[in-house]
């Protein structure tokens, strides 16, 4: 049986008594790989306060392994994407059917804010129906109960785990968990270091393993390739790495272009990997290089050290959590006279404006090789924010 709740200013809600005594709590957020990952700590914290509650989470459909590794994940709903409209509307209806025959659910949690959220949390009837406003009400606000309200200026000064955990503490539930931490499975590790000896331009022994991912969800948030080369090959020379430039099949030009202005020797995948065998790699190297972006908080989840490029996004809100050493670095903003797009770039929109292009290469590869040189912090590690002109 779930604890009581602080009832909704609106109307008393008591949870309800299941065969099975579990109180079942709905959390809604359906993308991407990144903010999946950053849910982590919510439900460890959820797991916390109610050890024996069923705790679900609907996601679209290519980011349901983004937890996978998530113990406090009892089930994984997943709802339809990237179908043709009669498969993607029977795949709803499907999960909207599985969802209804479960309620009414106790709890929901809609992180994603949005009309395909919303019809998700009406079919779990639940009789707490919880989300957050920025700047004004929510979209439909009559049908929550609980609506945390904040700022878009708050939003961005805080990182999006602890508005996530937000939302619980104005339910009075404790948060001691903030930090991301995902364990990789034993045959996800062999996966990936299957993948590593089929990579032949890697050499076989010495050097310290850096994955280069210049990847990212907008072309505008995207470093230039010959930047990421550069470092790429400083790290080669002076730390003495191994380097393994990725790029999935919706990138593979990216990766080739960083590869292509290399000096220095590297590998290339540019191969299909699951996101069970990217955890794996990502776990095995001792350096990411990449732009914001899901592996970046992939790799941070799994305690590997990353060193990050952010543009007019917030550093603050989306910056790689834990102890692990993470480097951040974002242009000094706002930019005003040194625009490198002036005409193109729209200030307001971070997927479309190119202010991580203004990092400068010769700083990022400073920090990387010191970072990946450096003996062990004795304090456990630390994460240095460096702010590049």
């Amino acid at each position: 049986m779930m604890p009581p709740l602080p009832e909704p200013a609106s109307r008393a809600v008591s949870p309800s008594t299941r065969r099975d005594g579990r109180p079942r709590i709905l959390i809604i957020r359906r993308r991407y790989l990144g903010d999946t990952v950053l849910l982590q700590p919510f439900f460890a914290n959820l797991r916390s306060r109610w050890p024996d509650a069923w705790l679900a989470l609907a996601v679209d459909t290519p980011y349901r392994d983004a937890l996978a590794g998530c113990t406090d994940v009892d089930e994984m709903v997943e709802i339809p994407s990237g179908l043709g409209l009669g498969a993607s509307l029977a795949g709803w209806a499907r999960m909207l059917r599985s969802v209804a025959a479960r309620g009414p659910w106790d709890l929901a949690f809609d992180l994603a804010r949005n009309e395909r959220a919303l019809v998700v949390l009406l079919a779990s009837r639940a009789r707490r129906r919880v989300t957050f406003a920025i700047d004004g009400p929510p979209p439909r606000e009559r049908l929550y109960t609980d609506v945390l309200r904040t700022t878009r200026r708050r939003v961005h000064e805080t990182h999006t785990v602890d508005t996530y955990n937000q939302l619980l503490e104005a339910l009075e539930v404790p948060t001691p968990f903030r930090v991301p931490m995902l364990p990789v499975a034993d045959a996800d590790r062999r996966g990936a270091e299957d993948l590593l000896r089929r990579v032949s331009a890697l050499p076989a022994d010495g050097g310290r393993l850096v994955l280069v991912h210049p990847g990212s969800g907008s072309a505008a948030r995207r470093w230039p390739p010959s930047e990421f080369a550069r470092v790429a090959d400083r790290l080669v020379e002076e730390a003495h790495a191994r380097v393994v430039v990725l790029g999935g099949p919706a990138e593979p030009g990216l990766a080739r272009s960083v590869l292509g202005a290399m000096e220095r020797p590297a590998a290339l995948v540019v191969e299909r990997i699951d996101v069970p065998t990217l955890f794996g790699l990502l776990s095995r190297a001792d350096l990411l290089l990449c732009n914001d972006s899901g592996p970046m908080h992939m790799a941070a989840a799994v305690g590997t050290p990353v060193c990050a490029l952010f543009g007019s996004q917030s550093a603050i809100t989306w910056a790689p959590l834990g102890d692990a050493g993470h480097l951040t670095f974002q242009a000094t903003l706002p930019c005003g006279s040194a625009c490198v797009a002036p005409g193109v770039c729209d200030p307001a929109d971070p997927m479309k404006s190119f202010c991580v292009r203004r990092v400068p290469a010769e700083d990022v590869a400073d920090a990387a090789v010191e970072r990946l040189t450096r003996q062990p912090d004795t304090g456990g590690g630390r994460r240095d924010r460096v702010t590049a002109g």
